[in-house]
């Protein structure tokens, strides 16, 4: 990460908008936003003002071609038509907030199960972190069990039983691959033993502490595909074997798919990798930018909560405007598969090679890691054949070489996070002229930057 030094970014003629008016918010909001993540020190000024299908605009007036694309909810795009009109219907000849069960919550968790159908019950949330813990408390009370088992650069929201430090120093990592979880903030109270964090990727590792603690183990819960130490697939075996594990255990195998559901394919990791988990998340691209997500599980596991004594609630959890805006992007995922998904894979497949031609022709060395249309750009410190887990990305990658590059690339219109443990989230609003555009903004980006490289 970057040091102190870098907190002060230079403001010029293209951000000086944005730079006033984050001057302005941190007088109201605390940093000047709600988000630690978007107004990180080294990043750029920039504050949004509108987007449209697969481009952004900030208060300067600048257009980006988006490759963020709000951390991955807007799946297709900035404003879809179809979001435009599900939501202003449902406002305008039905209420945003009606307080009592609606048809159009039915009709959504319908479709998530056409494609999720390990989600045989479901309820909704406002976000992953919500769900997420309601998810935890579902795998406990339905064990009778505690413990919690987490895996290294995963991260599963911040509430109290789940945050861990997921992007801790390798000095502060356990040599034997494996220790309780380090609390991701201050103000928490120690997680001990009910919470113990693996490495990535080993299975070994993994039976290895089940053969320890297995008995006392609620739930094991993971990012199939990990997204947030940049996309890190699931090794051959790997989820197969957590699955067999688990269920000698008898401890739930919970799915996060906030990132990956209906990303990495229209069913998720599970229906990519064909293991299916006890209890599955889903957030983000479901919702078209609205906030929303849902936590599912087998009839016997929900009943806990259908009868008791699991309690779930929320008054916004199933808001009828969000559930507008989910039902539009469900029905053209469903009514579409075929060609959506083939246009997300041949787009971010291509995103994926001229990056790595760009940086082939620099003698850079990188690798870029992908799986359905979520794609990471990591920058190594030497050549390296793949990056496996999140102790490699910490070993390997140079994050001040990729914050250069990133502040470059921006600068000429093309924005993606300038933290490398965050991927790109290429949309159906992406086209393959889009991709082109950027990849020659990214060149230059990347020649203007190279000499600092070497």
């Amino acid at each position: 990460m970057r040091s102190n030094s870098t907190t002060s970014i230079t403001t010029t003629a293209r951000n000086t908008q944005s730079q006033k008016l984050l001057e302005r918010a941190k007088k109201s909001l605390a940093g000047g936003d709600s988000s630690t993540m978007r107004v990180l020190p080294y990043q750029l000024p920039l504050v949004a003002s509108s987007g449209k299908g697969s481009r952004l605009r900030d208060a300067d007036g600048n257009e980006y071609i988006d490759l963020n694309m709000a951390y991955g909810p807007l799946i297709l795009g900035h404003r879809p038509q179809c979001v435009i009109e599900a939501v202003t219907k449902q406002i305008s000849e039905s209420g945003s907030q009606l307080g009592f069960p609606t048809e159009i919550t039915t009709r959504v968790a319908e479709k998530i199960k056409t494609l999720f159908p390990s989600m045989e019950l479901m309820r909704f949330a406002n976000s992953g972190t919500e769900a997420i813990a309601s998810a935890i408390r579902l795998a406990r009370t339905f064990t009778g069990r505690n413990r919690i088992i987490l895996f290294e650069g995963n991260y599963h929201g911040w509430s109290e039983s789940v945050f861990q430090k997921y992007h801790a120093p390798l000095t502060e990592l356990p040599a034997e691959g494996f220790g309780p979880a380090i609390p991701g903030t201050s103000g928490m109270l120690p997680l001990g033993l009910d919470a113990i964090s693996v490495r990535w990727n080993d299975l070994a590792t993994f039976q290895k502490v089940m053969e320890l603690y297995g008995d006392t183990v609620a739930g094991v819960i993971l990012e199939p595909v990990m997204g947030n130490a940049g996309v890190i697939p699931p090794q051959q075996g790997f989820l197969n074997g957590l699955r067999e594990v688990t269920l000698d255990y008898g401890s739930m195998l919970i799915f996060d798919e906030v990132i990956t559901g209906f990303r990495v394919g229209p069913g998720g990791a599970q229906e990519k990798y064909l293991v299916t988990p006890d209890i599955t998340i889903v957030s983000k691209a479901f919702g078209g930018g609205y906030p929303v997500a849902a936590f599912g599980a087998s009839r016997e596991i929900m009943d806990v909560i259908v009868n008791g004594p699991l309690f779930h609630g929320g008054v916004y959890s199933g808001n009828a405007v969000v559930m507008a805006a989910a039902e539009a992007v469900l029905d053209e995922l469903l009514t579409g598969q075929a060609a959506i998904y083939s246009h997300l894979n041949r787009v971010t497949d291509y995103l994926c090679r001229g990056l790595s031609d760009i940086m082939d022709r620099m003698q850079v060395p990188h690798i870029t890691q992908h799986i359905g249309a979520v794609a990471s750009l990591f920058l190594t410190t030497s050549e390296v054949e793949s990056l496996n887990d999140y102790r490699d990305v910490r070993t390997h990658c140079d994050f001040e070489k990729y914050i250069d590059f990133q502040q470059a690339a921006q600068q000429r219109g093309v924005f993606f996070h300038p933290n490398q443990f965050e991927p790109m989230f290429p949309s159906t609003a992406h086209s393959v002229s889009d991709v082109d555009e950027a990849l020659d903004r990214i060149e230059d980006a990347a020649r203007c930057t190279l000499q600092t490289w070497q």
